[in-house]
């Protein structure tokens, strides 16, 4: 069970609001969906802030349903007028944030004093982000993941061979992981199917 100040529960339930017999999750006048369990709403609350509420990233998140088989504490009937007392979050703290210098014409991450790299795009340092965020802001797992960065004006070379990866079956369309042979959904082997095309 998950045991809380009563105090706190404002905190523990915010941007869910009680209509009815449904939670509805709000944030800065937007409505973002109902649910008629308490831990749905939960969960998706959670992920849309670990999204930065933006849906294009939310359908890669891969948070687990903490609250699924937890004992909640009591929905708030009225919600009390004031502040949230207890926790107070400073936002740039905890996770930083991104910023441009129009010097060096590049996006940097910057938690408290310190810089971490520049990069050409918002998604970028938003990426490396969340790396350095998931490990404790440790320098060293910038190392570690490097990926290729790929250029969107190159012009390709006709002679030369480029390793492609495919994200989504050429057939069905679904989701892959990457490396995969044969698609989940139709079964297909993708390499016979696009030589064979």
């Amino acid at each position: 069970m998950i045991e809380i100040n009563s105090q706190e529960i404002r905190y523990f339930y915010r941007n869910i609001v009680k209509s009815g017999n449904v939670y509805r999750i709000k944030y800065n006048n937007k409505d973002y969906g109902e649910f008629k369990k308490l831990s749905d709403a939960l969960y998706e609350r959670d992920a849309l802030f670990y999204c930065n509420f933006d849906y294009d990233l939310l359908v890669e998140c891969d948070l687990e349903n903490k609250y699924e088989n937890t004992v909640l504490p009591p929905f708030p009937e009225k919600r009390s007028k004031g502040r949230i007392k207890g926790i107070k979050v400073n936002k740039k703290e905890r996770e930083g944030e991104i910023l441009f210098n129009h010097k060096e014409k590049g996006f940097y991450i910057k938690k408290g004093e310190k810089i971490f790299g520049y990069y050409a795009s918002m998604t970028e340092a938003f990426y490396y982000k969340k790396i350095l965020m998931e490990n404790d802001w440790d320098e060293n797992a910038l190392k570690k993941n490097i990926t290729a960065r790929i250029e969107m004006n190159l012009k390709l070379d006709l002679t030369k061979e480029y390793e492609v990866k495919l994200n989504y079956c050429p057939n069905c369309r679904s989701k892959l992981k990457i490396n995969q042979e044969e698609c989940p959904s139709c079964g297909i082997n993708i390499k016979e199917y696009l030589y064979s095309n």
